[in-house]
């Protein structure tokens, strides 16, 4: 496993063929899931670890520094008193607390997806979702990929690790099942330890999970972009007053040496050739290791659909929506997001699209049964 590590500033290491309507059978054989509608959804991210790893800190630092981005939260503090939800206020455009404890129990079945589809409903980028630190994040990842608002997807499963807590490298077998299933693992307070302890942590994580991303960091400092792409928005260049996480940043410029945090990779492919759509989809569903999330276009050709389809994964779970014709851009774009990659490697994934096999005439398949429209025979 390559590792990304983020400390003060730096990162080491680290041809088409038509078909005939056969399609349309094999798509309602195919147990496609179908979508309410086409529309992109709002990503849905959690962020898991056990108390005081610091997923608070991770949270306020995303909130501090996302730039455009607009952000849902939905924070649970184990206690009386919802602390955590007043440490965020005013820092995003939705906050939503549980105050029993664990955002996997509460009494109320649908209260989380309710919660979810009232911060969906607006304008945001994402919804982050901060666990309870008693919370087992496995099954908060299941109830997040079971919403059926198609408003919401799946975003990805952050966890983060106090290193200082475990410097033996003998992580409880409650962490490593955790660990095992997130898409990006946070190794926090890695300047607390040595270069041994550390390395004992790392070696405990790769045996139950060395492909996920990996940022070792202090104070929780990881960089948006790796989570989420903003929107474009028109922007106010009128007079206004700045708002509380302005003001934050503000008071945060003396320690700026301590949160620059250029530290994702970034590994773009382009042709426009013809791709391979069986390789795409297995691209999509298995990224290289160290990649958090990809996303991208590719032109289509079949008797389902001819046009433009925008895709996106996390974690193998892939969306399509179909999208617009983009003028002077290649046919096929696909952008490979993460922290640890081995960018020749994700180059050579993506070259790989072009050796297209012209006999596959259902390959197009593997990637349309991911758009909803086409699933429903549209």
């Amino acid at each position: 496993m390559r590792r990304a590590h983020e400390e003060c500033g730096e990162l080491s290491r680290p041809r088409r063929s038509g078909i005939d309507g056969r399609v349309r059978q094999l798509f309602r054989e195919s147990g496609a899931v179908i979508r309410a509608d086409a529309a992109t959804p709002i990503p849905v991210i959690i962020l898991a670890g056990f108390l005081g790893a610091g997923k608070t800190t991770l949270l306020n630092h995303v909130l501090r520094h996302a730039d455009q981005a607009r952000f849902g939260v939905i924070v649970n503090d184990f206690g009386a008193v919802n602390v955590d939800a007043l440490l965020v206020a005013g820092q995003v455009d939705g906050v939503v607390g549980f105050g029993n404890g664990c955002l996997c129990c509460t009494t109320d079945s649908d209260g989380f997806e309710d919660a979810v589809s009232r911060l969906v409903a607006a304008d945001l980028d994402a919804v982050l979702v901060e666990a309870s630190g008693i919370a087992d994040p496995r099954a908060l990842l299941s109830r997040v990929a079971a919403m059926t608002d198609p408003r919401a997807a799946y975003g990805g499963l952050v966890y983060v690790l106090d290193a200082a807590s475990h410097a033996d490298g003998a992580l409880p077998a409650t962490v490593l099942r955790q660990a095992a299933v997130a898409d990006l693992i946070v190794v926090n307070k890695a300047d607390l330890v040595d270069e041994a302890a550390l390395a004992a942590v790392h070696g405990a994580l790769d045996a139950v999970n060395d492909s996920a991303p990996r940022i070792v960091t202090r104070e929780a400092v990881i960089d948006p972009a790796l989570l989420v792409d903003a929107r474009h928005r028109p922007v106010d260049v009128g007079a206004r007053q700045l708002t509380l996480d302005e003001l934050l940043r503000a008071a945060d410029d003396d320690h700026a040496h301590e949160h620059e945090h250029e530290h994702y990779q970034q590994v773009t492919w382009e042709s426009d050739e013809p791709v391979n759509p069986r390789a795409l989809a297995r691209l999509l569903e298995r990224p290289p290791a160290g990649c958090y999330r990809l996303k991208g276009w590719t032109r289509v050709v079949s008797d389902v659909y001819t046009g433009t389809l925008d895709f996106s994964a996390v974690g193998g779970r892939v969306r399509a929506t179909r999208g617009p014709t983009r003028a002077g851009t290649a046919a096929t774009v696909v952008v490979m997001i993460g922290a640890g990659m081995d960018e020749a490697r994700a180059a050579a994934a993506g070259a790989a699209l072009g050796k297209v096999d012209q006999n596959d005439e259902f390959g197009v398949l593997s990637l349309l049964r991911y758009d909803a429209e086409s699933a429903a025979g549209r």
